[in-house]
C-alpha cells in the first residue's frame, strides 16, 4: 500500500524531520491505520479527499512524534527551590488517533440509526 502522504508533505507542515526514515515507517503505519477504520473508502478521483489524507496521515504522524523523548510518561514535573513546573502530555503513548473533525472530512465515524420490532421472531432489526 502506498502511504497517503510523504516525507515531503510532512515537512512542508511541520518542518524538517530529525529523523526521516522514522517519519517514514509512521506515515506508512498511519495509511494502515486510516484504512482499517470501519467505513473508511478509499476514492481514487476524489481531489479533496486526497488532500485531506495527505493532512490527516501528517497530523496523525506529528501527534505520535509529539511524546518525543517523554514516551510513557502522563505528567512531569520538576521543582529548583521555590519554582516548580509541571507539564500534562497530551499523548504520552506516542498512539495514533483521528479527532472528530478528521472523522467527519474523512466521511467516517458516524451515528447509525436503526430500528428493531419487539414483536418479530428473530428481533427484527432493520437498519
Amino acid at each position: 500500500m502506498v502511504a497517503f502522504a510523504t516525507l515531503a508533505d510532512y515537512e512542508l507542515r511541520y518542518g524538517e524531520a530529525e529523523n526521516p526514515d522514522r517519519v517514514e515507517a509512521l506515515l506508512a503505519d498511519a495509511t494502515a491505520f486510516i484504512a482499517s477504520q470501519p467505513g473508511f473508502e478509499r476514492l481514487e478521483d476524489d481531489e479533496a479527499q486526497r488532500a485531506n489524507l495527505i493532512r490527516i496521515a501528517c497530523s496523525v504522524v506529528n501527534r505520535s512524534l509529539s511524546a518525543g523523548d517523554m514516551a510513557g510518561f502522563s505528567q512531569f514535573s520538576q521543582t529548583a527551590g521555590s519554582y516548580n513546573a509541571s507539564v500534562s502530555l497530551a499523548n504520552p503513548s506516542g498512539d495514533f488517533y483521528l479527532t472528530k473533525a478528521e472523522r467527519k472530512a474523512l466521511g467516517i465515524g458516524s451515528a447509525r440509526v436503526g430500528q428493531t420490532d419487539p414483536y418479530s421472531p428473530w428481533g427484527g432489526f432493520d437498519g
